[in-house]
């Protein structure tokens, strides 16, 4: 689909586009832009790229698509830093986990010499760095693309059939509307999982035999509560609005909760778990299981 692409961070998803990339033959060649030798050497070893180097310049010169997998919050300045040397026409992407702020920012930079589309696949992992890359990571995976108006339909369509290509399914949004969605659907329960592990640390430093009482609720419940901090409060910053509104609805939810124990109110509370639970069993396992 495309003569050169060039990631620019080959970490988890970085990575795991790069060894899609090349085992689906759905690009020529894939250069990775990384930050340190060592990522080129575990890049190599994975079969995430055809050649990689520390020079961001040199990396995507030339290249048709160029996917950026950094945090958001480094966004702004790659974008700035490429701009000179980005080919005329190409399709700027990345993965990260809001959009609003990095849409408007990166599309005024590249104006009308490149294309920039967001994007946000959903599917990942707590854990961090190129060798936990896999190339099946985006099957059936729902993969959200932000064009703007002003988005060429012919460039959002090649975007659409390589994400199609890679096994995951394109949903098209506005970027507003994808920042108000993952706020409930993935920035709060990080921050709710963050905010359990904190809750087991406390009691740990009175307790250390809590360590051995964790059941699978606990570890269901806090997984994600291991990914990179550097990200997510970098999604946090960039998303501060919706995220906060949201945490006052789940407090409200908390808090709901507290009175019925407050008032020993068996029933009520046996109707919100009840709700709790039709709605978990319908909603569940829908995307990937």
């Amino acid at each position: 689909m495309f003569d050169s692409v060039c990631i620019v961070g080959v970490g988890l998803i970085g990575g795991s586009f790069g060894i899609a990339i090349r085992e689906r033959k759905l690009a020529r060649q894939v250069v990775g832009a990384v930050r340190r030798q060592e990522t080129i050497n575990a890049a190599f070893q994975k079969g995430a790229v055809d050649n990689a180097t520390t020079n961001l310049e040199e990396a995507a010169r030339g290249a048709d698509l160029i996917l950026l997998a950094p945090p958001v919050g480094q966004m702004k300045a790659l974008c700035e830093e490429l701009l000179p040397v980005i080919k005329a026409g190409a399709i700027v992407t990345d993965v990260g986990s809001t959009k609003l702020a990095v849409v408007e920012e990166c599309t005024s930079i590249f104006g009308s010499k490149a294309h920039f589309i967001g994007g946000h696949p959903m599917a990942g992992s707590e854990r961090v760095g190129v060798e936990h890359a896999k190339g099946s990571l985006f099957e059936k995976a729902m993969w959200i693309l932000t064009p703007t108006p002003s988005t060429p339909a012919a460039e959002l369509e090649k975007l659409k059939n390589l994400v199609s290509g890679l096994g995951a399914t394109p949903i098209i949004l506005d970027p507003k509307t994808h920042d108000q969605l993952l706020a409930v659907t993935s920035h709060i329960p990080h921050i709710t999982a963050a905010a359990l592990v904190r809750l087991f640390n406390s009691t740990h430093n009175d307790h250390e035999v809590v360590s051995q009482l964790i059941a699978g609720g606990w570890r269901d419940s806090t997984r994600v509560a291991a990914g990179s901090p550097e990200m997510w409060r970098d999604i946090c910053l960039a998303n501060a609005e919706p995220i906060a509104q949201n945490l006052d609805s789940l407090i409200e939810e908390l808090q709901k909760m507290r009175a019925f124990l407050e008032e020993k109110n068996g029933d009520e509370m046996r109707d919100w778990f009840d709700e709790a639970a039709v709605t978990r069993r319908r909603h569940g396992y829908f995307s990937r299981h």
